[in-house]
């Protein structure tokens, strides 16, 4: 009897000892398990972060392409104005496609997100690129209306020279306020090119917007202001054909 309860308590022990050798071996098993998920889900997520930031970049790059193309594109911007706005995104294109290679060969999430901040706040594509191109091909184009009707004024002042009296009250009337409007619209535009090219990009959105924001209101008044200029010069023909 005693034999057989040694037997058994050795048995036992031995059951004991074997599952105590296997337990550790299946934590190890499912830790393993674990730190591989683990591994597997951050790898994704940092191809994840890197495809998006690639497509942001990708994105703010046809942009500028097209930009170029605006430019190259544009009949009455000055030289000057071209050139400066060529070299600004030719820049832009080489430095967002030195970020899109360090984009990928990112090793965190992290540094993912700080080359996304660098796309934005360096370059600034959308919010001040674009407006630019646009905004200074607009007072280009409107110095450019202004000249044509300028002469334009010159000739009609000329031919009521010739009138007696001067022309009509209503002749000369036009013939003021088509001087005015031209005057109107030189003011609105002139010297805001300069400005719009000096703005920066950087990191607060705010002000480059209200920067922007006086330039795009001069621009739609010298275009309203030419538009009445116009206007006058068309009535005061008309007038002069009676």
């Amino acid at each position: 009897m005693k034999t057989l309860t040694r037997f058994g308590v050795a048995t036992a022990a031995t059951a004991v000892l074997a599952a105590g050798v296997a337990l550790p071996a299946q934590a190890q098993t499912a830790f393993g398990a674990a730190a591989t998920t683990s591994k597997t889900t951050a790898a994704a997520g940092l191809d994840a972060a890197k495809a998006l930031a690639t497509s942001r970049i990708d994105g703010r790059l046809e942009t500028l392409h097209a930009l170029q193309l605006a430019v190259a594109n544009a009949s009455h911007l000055t030289s000057n104005d071209r050139s400066t706005l060529s070299s600004l995104i030719s820049s832009d294109i080489s430095g967002l496609t030195s970020l899109r290679g360090k984009v990928g060969s990112e090793t965190t999430v992290s540094a993912v997100r700080a080359d996304e901040t660098t796309m934005v706040d360096q370059y600034r594509v959308y919010l001040l690129v674009g407006p630019k191109v646009h905004l200074a091909d607009a007072f280009d184009t409107e110095a450019a209306a202004e000249s044509t009707l300028q002469k334009v004024y010159d000739k009609l002042a000329a031919r009521l020279a010739k009138q007696p009296g001067g022309g009509t009250a209503t002749e000369k009337s036009q013939l003021a306020d088509l001087q005015t409007q031209l005057q109107n619209a030189q003011q609105a535009e002139s010297g805001k090119v300069a400005t719009l090219l000096a703005i920066e990009p950087g990191a607060d959105a705010n002000a480059i917007h209200d920067a922007l924001s006086p330039l795009v209101t001069a621009a739609k008044t010298a275009r309203a202001d030419l538009r009445k200029a116009r206007d006058d010069a068309k009535a005061l023909r008309g007038e002069l054909k009676k």
